[in-house]
């Protein structure tokens, strides 16, 4: 899986498909580690946005609150909100 890629972020399978820990070949593991690591602080900043606009989405439902935004949909915001602060 690479950036570019839109496929959904599975850590689990990301490294099984590095094969992560490789044996330690000088060669490579440099450059893994650097792809492993541009990849991670890329999905850090995307979490942040979708962070961001999730929450500001939030605070103009409840300030206009629609009738059809009710209880539910709020803890439904609510709950992604607190996953993404916990990712």
């Amino acid at each position: 899986m690479t950036p570019e890629n839109s496929e959904s972020f599975n850590l689990t399978r990301m490294l099984h498909r590095w094969k992560w820990p490789r044996a330690r070949n000088p060669q490579n593991a440099d450059r893994d580690y650097t792809n492993l690591l541009r990849y991670t602080l890329q999905l850090a900043a995307e979490r942040e946005i979708a962070a961001d606009v999730l929450a500001e989405l939030s605070e103009l439902l409840e300030r206009n609150a629609p009738a059809w935004y009710a209880d539910e949909q709020h803890e439904r915001v609510e709950s992604a909100l607190e996953l993404l602060q916990r990712l």
